[in-house]
């Protein structure tokens, strides 16, 4: 098990430039293979850095420690779902309001579709993910936090079209609906089941339709 540093808090600073960002991105990317390719106890920072083709020092100008961008990958996940399916679902399709069943097939196939798309997350890094939010109650706190953000995203767009919907209980669907994308979309990251993706999305689009809708 390689070790890594102490954890320094507020040493690492948050890039302003491109070309910080840039450079604090490839630290994520090489990290992220590294971590999919040896799990996260058998790396160490300079490991990251000279993957990154990048000094050491370079790399504690970005983070402290092999955690921080543990936490930053887990946090990417969740804010490109937010940003690619939620967020771009509010500036174009909101803005036509859905008023039949059939518009709001629509919304569901690009929010269930959309969220497959941005998990990509690679299975091995996935399960190492796993394996580290058991082991860490910090980190599982800070992955509730970010997957609450997105199940009160959900409720408040299923506000929006109340009247379209069977359900009333915005809250507890939210979560629900959450959760059984999210588990589906793990399984087929995964290779679990046995069964062609197409399949199983289209079935959980049917499924979330004759849930949700009139």
């Amino acid at each position: 098990m390689k070790k890594d540093t102490p954890y320094l808090r507020s040493k690492a600073r948050i890039p302003q430039q491109a070309r910080g960002i840039r450079t604090k991105e490839k630290i994520i990317a090489a990290a992220a293979a590294l971590l999919s390719e040896k799990g996260y106890h058998n790396i160490d920072t300079p490991e990251i850095a000279a993957r990154a083709k990048l000094a050491t020092g370079t790399f504690y100008s970005y983070f402290n420690n092999k955690r921080e961008i543990f936490i930053e990958i887990m946090q990417q996940k969740f804010k490109d779902i937010d940003d690619k399916v939620f967020s771009l679902y509010n500036s174009k399709i909101h803005k036509n309001r859905a008023d039949n069943y059939r518009e709001m097939k629509k919304i569901i196939h690009f929010m269930i579709h959309g969220n497959y798309e941005e998990y990509k997350i690679n299975a091995h890094l996935l399960k190492e993910m796993f394996a580290m939010l058991l082991l860490d109650k910090e980190l599982e706190k800070k992955r509730l936090t970010e997957e609450k953000k997105l199940m009160d995203t959900l409720a408040s767009h299923m506000k929006t079209y109340k009247n379209n919907l069977r359900i009333s209980d915005f809250e507890t669907s939210a979560v629900l609906l959450y959760k059984i994308m999210d588990n589906m979309i793990l399984q087929i990251k995964f290779k679990s089941t046995g069964l062609d993706k197409k399949r199983l999305l289209k079935e959980i689009e049917d499924m979330v339709c004759r849930y949700l809708l009139r």
